[in-house]
């Protein structure tokens, strides 16, 4: 198997972005043309994640027996994942571009002298109070800068009007306020070292709440 590959050691992920990882993930290889027979199934899958965040809400103050049960189920997922990214691996020998598709975090090994890679997984959710959103990515690799950029509003074309860029150096979680409640909101990220920037994720949507 390439050393370009997908990586799938979720047992470490704080709740918060294992949930969102996973749903993308199960998102992703639910859509695929690529992956059509997963081992193990997508249902199995499934069926852990909801049971995992179920127990993730249930723990939230809860005893200290709801926090044991909740991890025992974040590691069923987390192996059940494990077992899938080995499969992902397999079908993709190597293609970057079957590896992104399938929702997972890629592993491409050091590059010298070369742009970074776009991150993966962008995503919006609601924010802590109305009018606020979280946004956040999956990072690319170490001592990484990534420029993103919102728009509330589109052209006679539906393309977003983007606002002026900002530069951070996280990539999970943060937030952003100001927006109307109702309003559909933009956003894209891309990844930039001293050797140039990447191409710009695709856009999220996401109505503000």
């Amino acid at each position: 198997m390439k050393y370009i590959r997908a990586k799938a050691n979720f047992f470490r992920y704080p709740d918060e972005k294992l949930v969102v990882t996973a749903t993308w993930i199960i998102r992703c290889m639910k859509e695929s043309v690529i992956f059509v027979d997963p081992t193990p199934t997508m249902a199995e899958i499934e069926e852990a994640y909801a049971d995992y965040h179920q127990k993730v809400v249930e723990s939230v103050g809860g005893s200290r027996l709801v926090k044991a049960q909740k991890r025992e189920s974040k590691k069923k997922l987390s192996d059940l994942l494990q077992e899938l990214v080995f499969y992902v691996n397999v079908v993709s020998n190597g293609d970057l571009v079957k590896l992104y598709s399938s929702g997972f975090p890629v592993l491409t090994g050091k590059r010298k002298g070369q742009a970074p890679d776009t991150p993966g997984s962008p995503f919006l959710t609601d924010g802590r109070r109305s009018g606020e959103v979280a946004f956040g990515f999956q990072p690319v690799g170490r001592d990484m800068l990534y420029d993103y950029c919102f728009a509330t509003k589109v052209d006679g074309n539906n393309i977003p009007l983007w606002e002026e860029e900002q530069t951070t150096s996280r990539s999970f979680k943060a937030y952003r306020g100001g927006f109307e409640p109702g309003q559909y909101i933009y956003f894209r990220v891309r990844s930039r070292n001293k050797h140039g920037c990447s191409p710009w994720t695709p856009t999220i949507m996401f109505m503000v709440r």
